[in-house]
């Protein structure tokens, strides 16, 4: 599926597949990753993604000392967010987004 997006930010799973994260245009997001650790492998559909109320503009993802990912997102008030994987488990949920 073709997907319009307004900004994009990729992070590193902890199993070393790539996760991408977009902003559509509307402010939401979406996410997409590798379906397995071989360089050559096919990415999933987009899905959407945890969304903080009103929107984002901006998101960026850094990895963790223990190899999780962390989102940063600010949203249309300036205010900025995040989420991380609740453990090492590359498959974990995430948690809320809070207030940073």
């Amino acid at each position: 599926m073709s997907m319009k997006l307004k900004f994009v930010a990729a992070g590193d799973l902890e199993d070393g597949r790539i996760q991408v994260f977009g902003i559509e245009l509307n402010g939401q997001l979406v996410s997409r990753w590798k379906t397995s650790k071989d360089p050559n492998a096919g990415w999933t559909d987009w899905g959407q993604f945890q969304t903080p109320a009103g929107g984002v503009n901006s998101i960026c993802a850094g990895v963790l000392s223990d190899g999780r990912l962390q989102l940063f997102a600010t949203d249309t008030h300036g205010n900025t967010f995040s989420c991380w994987k609740t453990t090492t488990d590359p498959n974990a949920s995430w948690t809320a987004w809070s207030a940073f």
